[in-house]
């Protein structure tokens, strides 16, 4: 059983704050939430909305059909209105010039009693609430709760008013509301109140990222990557991180590689169009052999584009960002908490093999919020990879090795000089443009490919053997799909099969081999116009998909488009 609410109104009127309320009102009633935001690219005005989902088991993605709406702003009464189940409410702020016409109009007094009984609008948010919590039949008192951790850091008297503000209005809507929302919650199964977190994907890849012991951040702040960067700032001097806002996108990576060349792991969050800017020095990382870990949360391009909203367009430019050919590691997690271990892994990773790794989020992951059972970081390991052991008469940072990693040693370190060059080098660093030593050079980072392959974990196999369809997806596609899929099969007697990476590149295969001897069809899922991975499993394996679906608005994907699409596909 799930309850969706729809929280509408203006950039700058307390959507976010409403929102938070809502949620952790209920995960500490023990339910699960999924929140998702959908904003416009202005600091004011505009038609915005926080979509929160509600449910008894966990839940991956956003919805279609919703429950009730909150609207702080005319454009929010009609927004989603044709999304509102048959019994659902519009519940919206009286002061708006606007005429109830139907039986689903709400009219209350949220900013009115905000400023009689709290003193000030901005309190509306409170109002909104207790009409909300009033209008599915929650009880108040874990709202007092809620609302004194949120304003306690602004005094007892600002909390009182608040909770004063809510109970007013909660008791409002109970005398004045007779829809049938009342009954909403009677289908839920509230589990035992606890301390679940709820966390943004932006969030999760900070604390990957800190758990993992980065010690250099650098960022140039660009749209959906900016959490990232920011939640971390504010664990930077307990931590003992170095922090940076850096004038660009270039200095920001260029700063992370020399960092990372004098020890310390690196780590760098940007756009589509910051990671534009970091390509020639990520030629330099591959050159030198310098890890580095780079969070891209795309968006919709080129250009600006669509700088607020969500899609998965960045993925063949970052397999082949940068002239020449070295190896690179590629993650795209669907989740927080797949975020969490993909940031701790690609670390991992980059420090072994040598090499840059590359978390691919999108801003559908960067934003959403989920709550969860929490992040395992007591059992998070720090792998160094090939260190330097002193074994080495002369040390040469390049030595030619069986498994192309060299012995890797810092400058400083005690009896050692370490020569590195963005140009073609020996073993010891230095310059050289003999022909051979290129050739040796360059099968010194080939070699590295398969062991990294085999290093990156199987994509997520869900469903029946021998389907009559295969969905293939990566990234945070993977909630609707997986959701669509589990009614498809459940309710519709299908047999179709799910198979989804997080792990990009280098591409493991055997998975894919498998499905496409097994299954009748094989189609692509993706958030992008051109079916960039579909191209990349065709470039890896020669197998070529029997149909794509594709989603580009901006928009994430809900299981009911989904399922639409897919049975167009077995029609």
């Amino acid at each position: 059983m799930d309850i969706t609410f729809n929280i509408g109104g203006m950039a700058g009127q307390g959507i976010d704050t409403i929102g938070d309320l809502l949620t952790k009102v209920f995960v500490r009633n023990g339910l699960y939430t999924f929140t998702v935001k959908d904003f416009e690219s202005r600091i004011r005005g505009g038609y915005n909305f926080t979509q929160i989902r509600v449910s008894d088991r966990p839940v991956h993605c956003p919805v279609d059909d919703i429950h009730v709406i909150v609207a702080l702003s005319k454009d929010a009464i009609t927004g989603k209105r044709d999304q509102l189940v048959a019994d659902g409410v519009i519940i919206y702020d009286d002061r708006l010039d606007f005429e109830p016409s139907e039986q689903c109009h709400f009219p209350a007094p949220l900013s009115k009693t905000a400023k009689s009984v709290g003193g000030s609008t901005r309190m509306t948010n409170a109002a909104a609430l207790g009409a909300l919590l009033s209008v599915v039949g929650f009880p108040f008192d874990l709202a007092k709760e809620v609302l004194s951790d949120i304003f306690s850091a602004k005094g007892s008297d600002v909390v009182e008013r608040n909770i004063r503000v809510a109970q007013a209005l909660y008791d409002f809507t109970a005398e004045r509301f007779t829809g049938s929302c009342r009954t909403l919650l009677r289908d839920l199964r509230p589990g035992k109140a606890t301390a679940r977190l709820v966390v943004t994907g932006n969030q999760a890849v900070a604390f990957g990222a800190m758990a993992a012991n980065a010690k250099w951040v650098a960022a140039y702040p660009m749209s959906p990557s900016t959490g990232a960067f920011v939640e971390i700032v504010s664990h930077a001097r307990e931590l003992g991180i170095g922090v940076l806002q850096t004038e660009d996108e270039i200095a920001a990576l260029a700063m992370a590689i020399g960092a990372s060349y004098g020890g310390v792991r690196s780590f760098v969050s940007t756009s589509g169009g910051g990671f534009s800017l970091m390509v020639e020095a990520l030629g330099l990382a591959g050159m030198t052999e310098t890890p580095v870990v780079i969070y891209n949360a795309q968006r919709p391009g080129p250009s600006t584009g669509l700088p607020t909203r969500t899609e998965q367009s960045d993925l063949l430019f970052t397999l082949f960002a940068s002239q020449g050919e070295f190896p690179r590691v590629v993650f795209a997690p669907r989740d927080p908490v797949d975020a969490f271990e993909a940031v701790v892994r690609a670390f991992n990773l980059a420090d072994r093999f040598q090499v840059p790794a590359i978390v691919l989020g999108d801003q559908y992951l960067a934003d959403s919020a989920m709550n969860i059972e929490g992040l395992d970081v007591p059992g998070v390991t720090i792998d160094r990879g090939k260190l330097y052991d002193g074994s080495q008469d002369q040390y040469q940072r390049y030595l030619l090795t069986e498994d192309g990693i060299s012995p890797r040693a810092f400058p400083g370190d005690p009896g050692v000089v370490v020569v590195s060059s963005g140009n073609a080098h020996l073993e010891n660093g230095h310059i050289t443009e003999d022909p051979s030593l290129r050739d040796a050079m360059v099968e010194k980072f080939i070699k590295k490919i398969p062991a990294i392959r085999e290093s990156l974990r199987e994509p997520d196999l869900y469903g029946p053997d021998n389907p009559e369809l295969t969905i293939v997806s990566w990234g945070t596609t993977w909630g609707a799909i997986r959701e669509a899929v589990t009614i498809l099969n459940e309710k519709e007697d299908r047999t179709i099969a799910h198979l989804h990476f997080t792990d990009i590149y280098p591409l493991r295969t055997g998975r894919l081999e498998e499905m496409f001897a097994s299954s009748e069809r094989v189609v692509s899922v993706e958030q992008n116009a051109t079916s960039q991975f579909a191209h990349l499993v065709t470039m890896e394996t020669g197998h070529t998909f029997d149909g794509h679906i594709n989603k580009f608005d901006g928009r994430p994907m809900t299981p009911r488009w989904v399922m639409d699409r897919v049975r167009e596909v077995i029609a």
